[in-house]
């Protein structure tokens, strides 16, 4: 074997070897990057759980809100029925 088949040869080891270290980093890259995308996933079912419970807990804090809306305009309405009454009994001389 002459110099040049030597040097030849040397350069395609170098080669191969930076060839099989370039193999594991994209096998890393390809580890990581399919991490992220299965975190990515669980992080939209997670958003999903959170916007649902965030209406459960709207829900939750209308209720007395409503039911105060339902008393006062049970309220209201009683005091004016009364008021109504009240005055057609004078009106009508009762």
């Amino acid at each position: 074997m002459d110099e040049n088949d030597v040097q030849v040869r040397e350069r395609l080891t170098a080669v191969e070897s930076s060839v099989k270290s370039l193999h594991k980093r994209v096998d890393k890259q390809e580890d990581l990057l399919e991490n992220i995308r299965s975190m990515v996933v669980e992080m939209k079912n997670m958003r999903e759980d959170i916007n649902r419970l965030d209406g459960k807990v709207t829900d939750i804090e209308n209720k007395p809100r409503k039911w105060w809306d339902a008393l006062v305009g049970a309220v209201i309405g009683a005091v004016g029925g009364g008021a109504v009454t009240f005055i057609f009994t004078k009106l009508i001389g009762g």
